[in-house]
């Protein structure tokens, strides 16, 4: 049994993620599908298909000590399982978060940001701002959309993103708005005001579109390698398998510094700062001094997109999560080594976690030249 498995999801029909508003709280707005969905909805369809093959009283399991708990961990704990993810596959191929210091023109030229060679006065000091690296370019972020392994290696490496190496949110999947109103099952009769407009999600054929989570730590000789389970909102059918885990590319060349890339969404103390970095005066301005995986970093500026809120629901304690904001996937970091090889950083940092949640698959990472 392989320490590490990718898991991947299929749907069957649509899926539904919900975002994190709860239902009461709609009004005549609809509630739109988060996607790729939260890593805790898909952490909870593997532990449910685990347990399904063992043909598990849930009941028995949740009272107290169970067998299962050795592979699945507790209710409140995930034992011995660690993840990373969750992440979209196109015809088997992992796709990335288009990174934030990425921007597009409406034509198709691109251009990147960079930090600013000098310091600015703003809300955070006096510090070193990204700008274009071509300032009269009229470019932006490039929003719903992802890249392949081969776009990524190119950004990572400094290069010109290939256009063919792009996919847009449109050529994976579609949304699908849907109508419902709530019901008393046991009256079979309907209430007032439990009219709910969704959104949902449809994996377009053409795109082979599948979900994906990296496993660690899961050892049952007898689990089978594929099945169904319920996931989302709404129990929405999909089909699941077991596989190999797809690698990360790899820059190649070398800067005189280093890009770290949010491939996952992280939970920082700080909001957007990493976790173990803290802020240092210096004559050219402020920077942020850590330590990652044993190697000393200075952080000169970032780039990081909307917080990725979530919560969920407590099944233990039968109540929701608390809300809480994660950094996510896309945001850049730009660092310079303060002592050591560059090369040998960029190996280190490369594919690490970073942050808090970790082991429901946080903060992973891909390092790149800038």
């Amino acid at each position: 049994m392989m320490n590490k498995q990718l898991w991947s999801f299929a749907a069957l029909d649509t899926l539904f993620f919900k975002e994190s508003r709860p239902m009461e709280a709609v009004g005549g707005s609809e509630l739109a599908s988060v996607f790729p969905p939260p890593a805790r909805t898909l952490i909870g369809a593997i532990r449910t298909a685990v347990g399904e093959s063992h043909k598990v009283d849930w009941a028995e399991y949740g009272a107290g000590s169970h067998p299962l708990r050795d592979i699945i961990g507790a209710p409140d704990s995930l034992g011995p399982l660690r993840f990373t993810g969750p992440y979209l596959l196109s015809h088997g191929e992992r796709l990335f978060p288009v990174p934030c210091a990425y921007l597009q023109t409406a034509d198709g030229q691109q251009t990147r940001l960079t930090p600013a060679k000098s310091a600015i006065e703003c809300d955070l000091g006096k510090v070193r701002l990204p700008i274009k690296m071509q300032a009269d370019l009229p470019a932006k972020p490039l929003e719903n959309a992802f890249l392949t392994f081969e776009g990524l290696q190119q950004f990572l490496s400094g290069k010109e993103i290939d256009q063919s190496q792009i996919r847009t949110a449109a050529t994976l999947f579609a949304h699908e708005e849907r109508l419902g109103i709530g019901r008393d099952n046991s009256t079979r009769t309907t209430g007032d005001g439990l009219l709910y407009q969704t959104r949902h999600i449809r994996p377009l054929h053409a795109a082979d579109l599948q979900i994906g989570m990296t496993v660690s730590g899961l050892q049952d000789p007898s689990l089978p390698e594929a099945g169904m389970v319920r996931l989302g909102a709404e129990g929405r059918l999909a089909a699941w398998q077991r596989g190999a885990v797809p690698a990360l590319p790899v820059a190649d060349g070398s800067k005189s510094g280093l890009l770290l890339v949010l491939l996952t969404p992280a939970l920082f103390a700080g909001g957007w700062l990493p976790d173990g970095f803290a802020a240092h005066e210096e004559e050219s301005g402020r920077v942020w001094l850590g330590e990652l995986a044993g190697i000393r970093l200075k952080l000169i500026s970032s780039v990081v997109g909307k917080p990725v809120r979530e919560g969920g629901w407590d099944m233990v304690r039968r109540a929701p999560r608390p809300l809480l904001s994660y950094a996510p996937g896309g945001s850049c970091y730009f660092c310079e080594v303060v002592d050591g090889d560059i090369g040998h950083a960029r190996s280190a940092l490369h594919g690490i976690q970073l942050g808090q949640e970790t082991e429901y698959g946080r903060g992973e990472i891909a390092v790149g030249y800038c």
